[in-house]
């Protein structure tokens, strides 16, 4: 007997106009001890159906077709009155977004504990315990320390290991994962996918494992359903999807990489030089209020970028790479020096400080945490040109800004929307065209292509390599997706404990690396 059937489901959104078909007659079937792997592009419905699976969809505005069922051990799961007694016991979730899901207000110890004191009936000094030992089966560094963090002083990565942790808590039977290694590095999503093959063959725990890395879904996953505009066009075992796919949407899938970066024709002249940069955080303070004890995400980091030129900087999650990012912004506090054009960023007055705005932009990892979710698209694109281009018509700015989406592959149809209404991946579109409104010419890219999956991640790398050419544009491309660095760098940057441990040309770091902690990056990388 299958220990989770899904059958004709079908999922609708009430709309303005006419209700949105998400997904149509899926039909999915999962055993025990089984890895279920789900793939398509984004949009495709794979996360609404799992979302389906534990009523976790919006309704009243999400509504079920007639026919749908889902059955938990032969138990109807679709407007079961007794869900909250199977999600995060029978049945966990991790979700594609570790930063909107954990609760900002209360710290990590307190927000693991919980599932266990409401699940299994710890005691808070029991669950504490408990809490410890799986922030240190997910590989977190620290973790005594960190049980006392709140999400916002973890990196991307850390959170995800906090959400992961959540999920494994209670031992589940199904483990549903949407996307739960977006966020790590190579390094540490080869941790994680070896704990959770380690788990299932342990607890005989069964997964639905949702991603758009098809490099995963080969090395963890007994079978596939592959999913397009809300549908399964095709499923079969994993030999059979790799070696023999029979749809030409899989076959496009499978062959989606990214295209190497032709070398472009890099300026002389030197656009950001970096000189000793350090961001050091309190972490300890004593009685008078002096700080006793430094985190140093970033320590004594120089470095150089051409006009035209591609700068990729790599290493593991808490590295100090989106740190780094941010203080070449002026969104951290930093000692040492930044000179964008010959002028010393600290330095400059408030008149300047708004053209170097212009000049200087940035795409953030978390593209659902850093847009407003009460901004329609066209008011978050149209942002940036309110401020610095106040002369412009409201016509004219809404043209502006549907160039800018129509450059990541986004319609007119998405003006008028709202964040909540799209896939991760359309929402990292829309945070890069919010970047390429003004034109800048530095762009940092923060893991721009993390939630994108794979045909889409080669057509945002394609579109920058483009406008790139086109518009002679410098790029920071921070990333741990070491395929995609390697597609657009021109230089590659290391980092390590908030240091630059290694840095050369793209072919000097893939081909010659001459660092252990390197090596080990580009190994995990296979």
């Amino acid at each position: 007997m299958a220990l989770l059937e899904v059958k004709n489901l079908g999922v609708k959104f009430h709309g303005a106009q006419k209700d949105e078909v998400a997904v149509e007659n899926v039909n999915l079937t999962l055993n025990p001890g089984e890895v279920l792997g789900i793939v398509g592009e984004s949009g495709s419905g794979k996360s609404v159906t799992a979302l389906s699976i534990l009523g976790l969809l919006p309704y009243p505005k999400a509504f079920h077709s007639p026919g749908s069922s889902i059955k938990f051990k032969g138990k109807e799961l679709i407007n079961a009155p007794d869900l909250q007694q199977i999600r995060g016991d029978k049945i966990a979730f991790i979700f594609q977004e570790p930063m909107s899901s954990l609760n900002p207000l209360h710290r990590i110890e307190k927000q693991i504990a919980e599932t266990l004191m409401l699940h299994r009936n710890m005691d808070y000094r029991q669950a504490r315990k408990e809490v410890l030992r799986l922030l240190k089966l997910t590989g977190i560094k620290n973790a005594r320390k960190r049980m006392r963090a709140y999400p916002f002083e973890l990196s991307g990565g850390q959170r995800q290991r906090v959400m992961i942790a959540m999920a494994i808590a209670n031992n589940p039977e199904i483990l549903i994962a949407d996307e739960p290694t977006t966020a790590l590095d190579v390094t540490v999503q080869k941790q994680i996918l070896d704990l959770l093959s380690e788990l299932k063959q342990k607890l005989q725990m069964s997964m639905i494992f949702i991603t758009h890395d098809l490099r995963i879904v080969r090395q963890i996953a007994d079978k596939v359903a592959v999913m397009h505009n809300g549908k399964v066009v095709e499923q079969g075992s994993v030999q059979e999807i790799f070696e023999c796919p029979k749809e030409s949407y899989t076959k496009t899938l499978i062959s989606s990489y990214p295209t190497l970066k032709k070398h472009n024709k890099i300026c002389d002249d030197v656009m950001l030089r970096v000189e000793d940069v350090c961001v050091y955080f309190p972490l300890k303070r004593n009685f008078w209020g002096r700080v006793k004890e430094y985190v140093k995400a970033v320590d004594g980091v120089s470095l150089v970028l051409r006009r035209g030129e591609t700068l990729g900087i790599v290493g593991e999650s808490g590295s100090g790479k989106t740190t780094l990012g941010l203080a070449l912004v002026k969104m951290n506090k930093f000692s040492g020096h930044v000179f964008l054009n010959n002028i010393d960023i600290n330095q400059i007055d408030k008149e300047t400080n708004k053209s170097f705005r212009k000049t200087i932009q940035i795409v953030f990892q978390d593209p659902f945490n850093s847009l407003n979710p009460r901004m329609s698209v066209e008011q978050i694109v149209s942002e940036g040109l309110s401020v610095h281009f106040p002369q412009l018509s409201r016509e004219e700015k809404r043209e502006c800004s549907l160039r800018a989406l129509q450059k990541v592959g986004l319609g007119a149809e998405v003006l008028d929307k709202y964040p909540h209404e799209f896939s991760g991946g359309q929402r990292q579109r829309i945070a890069i065209a919010r970047a390429l409104v003004l034109e800048p010419e530095l762009l940092i890219l923060d893991e721009p292509t993390s939630a994108l999956d794979v045909t889409v991640q080669k057509q945002i790398i394609d579109l920058l390599q483009k406008i790139q050419q086109e518009r002679n544009l410098a790029y920071i491309f921070i990333s741990h997706d070491m395929k995609a660095v390697k597609a657009m760098s021109d230089r590659i940057a290391v980092m390590k404990d908030g240091k630059i441990v290694e840095c050369g040309s793209r072919e000097d770091i893939f081909e010659n690396p001459k660092e252990d902690y390197t090596q080990t990056l580009i190994a995990a990388s296979l």
